[in-house]
């Protein structure tokens, strides 16, 4: 037996999707626009994945967990490589800030993996 509320926010999403779907293929939403909505439906889907994968939520808690840190490896080795070939600018300002949490982030894993090298 179904959840009321969660058949209504069943309904609701399929109804955005749709409404998403026929504002794409009218080309009322740019290109570039629709990175974000991937983005969230990329999410959603791995999200539903480990839920029906796993047996218990420790299991889910530590996919999830998994998911996260392979996710940020590849972003952070997806932008050191753009930055390499110049496809992204080096001279946005977020570059600092990002940096300044690799290199925290960095020093926190080289501390719990007792290797410290600072």
């Amino acid at each position: 037996m179904t959840d009321p509320a969660f058949a209504s926010q069943l309904s609701a999403l399929t109804a955005a999707l749709e409404s998403f779907e026929k504002r794409i293929v009218s080309e009322e939403v740019p290109k570039e626009a629709i990175a974000g909505l991937k983005s969230a439906v990329d999410d959603l889907r791995l999200r539903l994945w480990g839920v029906l994968s796993t047996g218990s939520a420790d299991e889910y808690r530590s996919f999830q967990e998994r998911f996260r840190l392979r996710r940020a490896a590849e972003i952070c080795e997806g932008i050191e490589s753009e930055l390499s070939t110049g496809l992204i600018s080096p001279r946005h300002g977020e570059l600092r800030r990002l940096g300044e949490a690799a290199e925290a982030l960095s020093g926190r894993i080289q501390d719990l993996a007792g290797g410290s090298k600072r």
